[in-house]
């Protein structure tokens, strides 16, 4: 049995035996998590409908249990009398537990220790009949040596996880690449960076990654708030096309690039801050990309990276989707990042385009114009109370390419005062319709995207 394991981390027995675990292929209980841990020995693990990973993690260990190692196994050894079919454990302290089967685990979650093969290789050698290693992840380069563990002929299986945020990846396409489980959370998360059950079913659809799927995703800091994997990941089940779309966070775009390609990443969008510094990598890129010196989509060719700027479409077809026709008009750009050099590129017809920068924010309500822009990611989630702009407007329209939320406390402000309101999320849909042209060769699935609108 290799597949999707739902954690719960309950306060109660009642916890467990109400939690809607139906969609997921096992699940793990936390028995740490209980209130009193001691009352689970009494518990028939097999009255759950999927096989049962019982674990009572101690606080040295990442977990809440305080007693013993000794309590702790006696508390295992009665889940396996009561039907667990799996008892996890450190790999330090592995038993025979009656007849379930024992996974050998290594947690650290500070760090990926540099000695990993070490590491498995201590799990393995026990008489446990799976091995695991979950550590925190810090860098890509993190990432890649975890995944390269399991490229490697063992023998028994291994349980492969990245934690924290840099690391879900490794959540996401474990099982592709052979680790026995990858997990999955309920209500809260039981190790940093877990993804919810919801998100990794229908959102990334773990089942339908293979070891051959593409990669894509968003590389940004942050990207907690990207709707892109939504879009796009639905997008390709739509067309039934082999791509997989993931979050990925870096601040070292170094770090990242040099372990794009022995993860598997053929192409990508970029956010925020890295739209200018990706530039450096690139091999070649696109009239629009030079001409607005800032790039947003990124893509590979025989071990070659291009870049494009699909923002500058965007622009325009925000600007379009309200009938505004920069020509002859006077325009104010708040920010002067990435998104500002797309918008000055889309907008080279317009009689006089004016860029704040974010210290001179504070003149923008002054200045009269045609159409005002927020290209800063002011107001974006989770900080929707926040503004650019706070009190009077003098332009006529207004433009936030913020686009989560859809309608901003900017964009409020302003049709409070009469003004034109043009959302972010005509910019983000029309940009990443032709991002997903460039990485599939297919034209982007309009009902997808039109459906998408409605739902953000």
């Amino acid at each position: 049995m290799a597949g999707l394991c739902v954690s719960l981390t309950p306060e109660t027995l009642d916890d467990v035996f109400t939690a809607d675990i139906s969609r997921a292929d096992c699940v793990e209980v936390r028995l740490d998590y209980l209130k009193n841990p001691q009352e689970s020995t009494t518990a028939r693990w097999d009255r759950l409908p999927l096989p049962v990973i019982a674990t009572c993690r101690g606080k040295d260990r990442g977990g809440l249990f305080t007693g013993s190692i000794e309590e702790e196994t006696r508390i295992l050894d009665d889940a396996a009398k009561n039907g667990a079919r799996f008892i996890d454990i450190d790999y330090r302290f592995v038993k025979k537990f009656g007849n379930a089967e024992v996974i050998a685990s290594y947690h650290d979650f500070t760090e990926t220790p540099v000695d990993l093969d070490s590491i498995i290789g201590r799990a393995c050698a026990t008489s446990a009949d799976i091995a695991k290693v979950a550590t925190y992840v810090n860098s890509w380069a993190d990432n890649r040596r975890l995944l390269d563990l399991l490229a490697r002929d063992r023998q028994k299986p291994i349980i492969v996880i990245g934690m924290g945020e840099i690391g879900q990846i490794t959540r996401v396409v474990g099982m592709s690449r052979g680790s026995f489980l990858t997990y999955a959370a309920t209500d809260r998360a039981a190790a940093p960076g877990q993804l919810d059950l919801r998100e990794m079913l229908d959102v990334y659809r773990v089942h339908r990654i293979r070891r051959d799927t593409k990669l894509l995703g968003v590389l940004g800091n942050p990207v907690r708030h990207s709707l892109s994997p939504v879009l796009h990941n639905r997008a390709f089940n739509a067309l039934d096309l082999n791509f997989a779309y993931l979050k990925l966070p870096a601040t070292d775009l170094r770090d990242f690039f040099d372990s794009t390609s022995a993860i598997g990443i053929e192409g990508f969008s970029v956010t925020i801050p890295h739209k200018t510094a990706v530039i450096d990598f690139l091999n070649a890129e696109s009239l629009e990309a030079l001409e607005a010196g800032a790039v947003n989509t990124l893509y590979r060719r025989n071990g070659k990276w291009f870049g494009e700027n699909t923002d500058v479409q965007g622009v325009r077809a925000a600007l379009a989707s309200a009938s505004f026709n920069p020509i002859g008009k006077t325009i104010v750009i708040m920010g002067a990042g990435g998104a500002a050099k797309a918008a000055q590129a889309a907008l080279r017809r317009a009689k006089s385009v004016t860029v704040l920068t974010r210290r001179q924010l504070a003149e923008a309500s002054d200045i009269s114009c045609d159409l005002l822009i927020n290209a800063t990611p002011i107001g974006m989630w989770p900080n929707v109370d926040e503004s650019p702009i706070e009190g009077p407007i003098s332009a006529n329209a207004v433009f936030d390419m913020v686009y989560n939320p859809p309608v901003t406390r900017f964009l409020r402000s302003a049709a409070d005062q009469g003004k034109t309101v043009i959302q972010g999320t005509a910019m983000f849909l029309a940009q990443a319709a032709r991002q997903f042209e460039i990485w599939t060769g297919h034209p982007a699935p309009a009902e997808i995207f039109e459906a998408h609108l409605d739902q953000i």
